[in-house]
C-alpha cells in the first residue's frame, strides 16, 4: 500500500508541476503579447513628439521673424520718425509685358 501511495503523490506532484508550467507559459505569452502592444504604442508617441517638436520649431522661427518685423517697425517710427504714407501718397508701378520685349 506504501508503493500505491507514493506513486499516487508522485503523480499529484507531477499534476501540481505540469498545471505550474502551463500557468507560466501563459503568462509569458500573455507578457509577450503586452510588451508588444505596449512598445507600438511607445513608436506612435515617439512619432508624435517628432511632429509636435517640428511644429514647435517652425511655429518659434515664425514667432522670432515676427518678432523682428515688430522691432524693426518700431525703430522705424521711433528713431527714425518714419510713417505709413497716405492712400494719396502711394504710387503702384506696373509693367507692360508686351512693351518690355
Amino acid at each position: 500500500m506504501s508503493m500505491f501511495n507514493r506513486s499516487r503523490s508522485y503523480l499529484q506532484a507531477i499534476a501540481i508541476l505540469l498545471v505550474l508550467v502551463t500557468v507560466t507559459a501563459l503568462a509569458v505569452v500573455y507578457s509577450s503579447f503586452n510588451t508588444r502592444q505596449l512598445f507600438i504604442q511607445l513608436q506612435a508617441l515617439q512619432a508624435k513628439a517628432a511632429a509636435h517638436q517640428v511644429t514647435q520649431g517652425r511655429l518659434l522661427l515664425e514667432s522670432s521673424a515676427w518678432s523682428s518685423l515688430s522691432s524693426i517697425e518700431n525703430t522705424a517710427r521711433n528713431q527714425l520718425s518714419m510713417r505709413e504714407p497716405s492712400a494719396q501718397q502711394l504710387v503702384v508701378a506696373t509693367i507692360d509685358a508686351r512693351a518690355a520685349h
